[in-house]
C-alpha cells in the first residue's frame, strides 16, 4: 500500500472519530442527594399548587380585616297623600348616615384566617418534609441499584474467566466437557442478571427524575456513599423531636383553627349595633331636625348553640386523634430505630467477619482449582458466597438509609436528610 494511501486512510479514520465525538451527546451532570432534594422542593408539581393556596390564603386574610362600609340612606315620608298630605307640601326628607358596630366580630374573623393561614403553613411543612424523604427513599434506591451493577458486572467477569479456566481444563483432558458447559451456562446467568439490574436502575432513575416533575431521567451518576452507613440513634433522644415533628405541629395548628371557630361563635352571641345619624327636613316649615338611632337585635334565642355544641365535639375529638396519632407515631418510630440499629449491625458483621473470610476463602479455592485440587463446583460456590455477601451489604446499607430517612420523615431530626424548609 502507498504512503498516500495511508495518509488517506488515517484521515479517515481520524475524520470518522471526529464525527462521532460530535455526534455523542454531551454527558449529563452527576446528582448527589442534597441536589435531587432541592430540585424536588423546587419544582415538584404538588408544591405549585400549594404555593397558589398561599396566595388564596393572603386575600382571606386581607378580606376578614375589612370593616363594613357605611351607609347612605335617604327617605321621604308624608307624600302623596290626602288633603294636607296631598303632593309634597307636608314632606318629610330624612337623610342619614348608618354604621354597623361589629363589636369583636371583625377581630374574630382576623383570628379565624391567621389560624387558617398557620394550619396551611404546618400542613406545607409536614409535606416538604415528606417530599424530602420520598425524594431521598428513591435517591438511595439509585445509589443501591448502581451498587448491585456493578457487582453483577464483576460476576460477569468472574463467570468469564471461569469460562475460560474450563476450557483449558477440558482441552488439557483433566476435566470432561460437561464442567466448561456449566461454565458457560452460568456465564449466561451472570450476563441475564446484569442486564435485570440494569433495567432495575432506569426504573429507578426515572422515579427518582419524577420526584420534581421531569419525564425522563435530567441526571447522569447519582453521587453518593450508599456504603457509609447513618449514625446510630437513640430512641430516648428522638421523643423529644417527635413532639416538635411537622405532624403533631399540624394537629396544634388545626386545633387553634378550631378555637379560633370557636371564639368566633361566641362572639356571635354579641350582634352587631347598628348606629345611625342624620338630618331631617319638614316641608311645611322649612325647619331641620337631627335624628339619631341604634338598631338592637333581640337575643331571644341563642342563635349558635347548636354550632357550639358541634365545635367544642370537634375539638375533643381532634384531641383525641392527636393522642392516637402520637402513640402510633411513637411506636414507628421505634420500629424505625430497631431496623436502623439492625441494619447497622448486619453491614457491620458482613464488613469484619464475614466479607474478608468469604475473600480469603475465594482466593485460596481458585488457587487450588487452577492446581486441579478442586472442581469447577467449589470453584464457582465460593464466587457465589462472597458476591452473595457484598450484595446483602449493599442492601443492609440501603435498609440503614431508609429507616434514617424514614426516622427523619417522621421527628424532622434532620440526621439523614437535607433540610426541607424554604
Amino acid at each position: 500500500m502507498s504512503s498516500q494511501a495511508l495518509r488517506h486512510g488515517a484521515w479517515m479514520l481520524l475524520w470518522i472519530v471526529c464525527e462521532g465525538l460530535a455526534a455523542a451527546p454531551p454527558a449529563l451532570p452527576g446528582l448527589d442527594l442534597a441536589g435531587a432534594v432541592r430540585r424536588s422542593l423546587e419544582t415538584h408539581p404538588e408544591l405549585a399548587v400549594r404555593e397558589a393556596e398561599q396566595r388564596v390564603q393572603a386575600g382571606v386574610q386581607t378580606q376578614a380585616g375589612l370593616r363594613p362600609n357605611p351607609e347612605l340612606s335617604l327617605e321621604i315620608e308624608d307624600v302623596l297623600g290626602s288633603g294636607a298630605r296631598r303632593g309634597f307640601d307636608a314632606a318629610q326628607t330624612t337623610l342619614s348616615l348608618r354604621q354597623v358596630l361589629e363589636r369583636g366580630a371583625r377581630e374574630q374573623r382576623l383570628a379565624v384566617a391567621a389560624a387558617t393561614s398557620g394550619q396551611f403553613e404546618a400542613a406545607l411543612a409536614e409535606r416538604r418534609v415528606q417530599l424530602a424523604a420520598d425524594t431521598a427513599q428513591r435517591f438511595h434506591q439509585v445509589l443501591a441499584e448502581q451498587a448491585l451493577l456493578e457487582l453483577s458486572r464483576e460476576a460477569v467477569q468472574l463467570a468469564g474467566q471461569g469460562v475460560e479456566a474450563a476450557a483449558r481444563r477440558v482441552q488439557a483432558a483433566q476435566v470432561p466437557a460437561a464442567e466448561l458447559a456449566r461454565a458457560q451456562a452460568q456465564a449466561a446467568r451472570a450476563r441475564l442478571e446484569q442486564e435485570d439490574v440494569e433495567h432495575r436502575l432506569e426504573v429507578a432513575r426515572y422515579r427518582l427524575a419524577a420526584s420534581w416533575g421531569a419525564g425522563a431521567p435530567d441526571f447522569g451518576e447519582a453521587l453518593g456513599a450508599l456504603q457509609t452507613l447513618p449514625p446510630a440513634v437513640e430512641f430516648a433522644a428522638l421523643q423529644s423531636a417527635l413532639e416538635a415533628s411537622p405532624g403533631l405541629q399540624r394537629f396544634l395548628a388545626e386545633r387553634a383553627l378550631r378555637e379560633a371557630e370557636r371564639q368566633q361563635l361566641l362572639q356571635q352571641r354579641r350582634p352587631a349595633w347598628t348606629l345611625s345619624a342624620g338630618l331631617r327636613r319638614f316641608e311645611d316649615g322649612d325647619d331641620l331636625a337631627a335624628v339619631a338611632g341604634l338598631s338592637l337585635p333581640l337575643g331571644l334565642r341563642d342563635p349558635v348553640a347548636g354550632q357550639l355544641a358541634s365545635a367544642e365535639a370537634r375539638l375533643d375529638q381532634l384531641e383525641a386523634e392527636r393522642a392516637a396519632a402520637r402513640v402510633e407515631w411513637q411506636s414507628q418510630l421505634y420500629a424505625w430505630v430497631q431496623e436502623l440499629a439492625h441494619a447497622r449491625h448486619v453491614a457491620e458483621t458482613l464488613d469484619h467477619e464475614v466479607l474478608p473470610a468469604l475473600q480469603a476463602a475465594l482466593e485460596e479455592t481458585e488457587r487450588a482449582y487452577r492446581r486441579g485440587r478442586y472442581g469447577y463446583a467449589e470453584w464457582l460456590a465460593a464466587q457465589r458466597e462472597l458476591l452473595e455477601a457484598r450484595r446483602a451489604r449493599i442492601e443492609a446499607a440501603l435498609d440503614a438509609h431508609r429507616s434514617a430517612t424514614d426516622i427523619d420523615r417522621l421527628t424532622a431530626a434532620r440526621p439523614a436528610l437535607p433540610d426541607p424548609r424554604p
